[in-house]
């Protein structure tokens, strides 16, 4: 008997593409293989991590940090590790003077090129500018619009108590040579100045006496940006009160804010 079994009349068959079953010859590539990097994990560096190597110590405070970022960042701490002593054996160094409060945001801004105050109020952004003089502060809502000027604080955190904290940034920043972060420091105490200049909190008396002692006296750029605050708010230096306290106590301050 005919084993094969017989289909329909009219079926038809389609053919199937064979597929090979573990077949233990691999096919030769045509095209070779475009070549890969291996793929390394990037480190970055922060401060405080498990690899810092170096500690700064200010008011007790301690700050582990990487010798690499402080001597890239800062010409002081390049000379300090440039030469043996004490500091290099004992991989740390205290700092006496600078607070502790401010070398935590040097450092920051070694690390991020930047550093964020505490406490700062977003200034809104409009289309014009209300903060250059009482007028505009205290008149009519629609007063700054004949100026058409906008802000150039828009968008920025900032409170009165910043003067003190920019000013002390400064100086530090002086301490360590770092220019790039004085003018950093410098912006941040013009924006405050912008804003703040007639409000009771910014104790701006403590800024000048700050300033005035604490920078050398051929430093004439964060000097400037308060003789020029004072020149443009005369009411700051005219009225009763630790301002013009101070600027009798510092007639060379007051003359250039009046004649200079």
């Amino acid at each position: 008997m005919d084993s094969v079994e017989k289909l329909p009349l009219g079926f038809r068959v389609e053919p199937k593409t064979p597929h090979c079953r573990g077949s233990p010859v691999s096919r030769t590539e045509t095209f070779p293989r475009t070549p890969s990097k291996p793929k390394t994990k990037q480190s970055i560096l922060a401060l405080g991590d498990e690899t810092a190597d170096f500690a700064i110590i200010c008011e007790r405070t301690r700050y582990t940090a990487h010798k690499a970022i402080l001597s890239a960042s800062s010409p002081y701490f390049a000379r300090m590790f440039r030469f043996s002593g004490s500091e290099i054996n004992n991989n740390e160094v205290n700092v006496p003077d600078v607070d502790a409060l401010s070398m935590k945001q040097v450092l920051d801004y070694m690390y991020t090129g930047m550093y964020a105050l505490p406490y700062g109020i977003p200034i809104p952004a409009t289309d014009y500018c209300k903060h250059s003089s009482l007028a505009l502060l205290e008149g009519p809502v629609s007063s700054p619009k004949i100026f058409k000027r906008k802000c150039p604080c828009a968008g920025k955190c900032l409170a009165p108590a910043h003067l003190l904290m920019h000013v002390r940034i400064y100086t530090a920043a002086d301490y360590l040579d770092m220019f790039d972060l004085k003018s950093y420091a410098q912006q941040g105490v013009e924006d405050v100045l912008h804003v703040y200049w007639q409000d009771d909190s910014l104790e701006l008396a403590d800024a000048l006496e700050e300033v005035f002692t604490a920078t050398p006296d051929d430093d004439r750029g964060m000097r400037n940006v308060f003789v020029d605050a004072l020149k443009e708010h005369p009411g700051l230096a005219v009225d009763v009160g630790d301002v013009r306290a101070w600027l009798d106590a510092n007639p060379d301050v007051d003359e250039s804010v009046n004649w200079g």
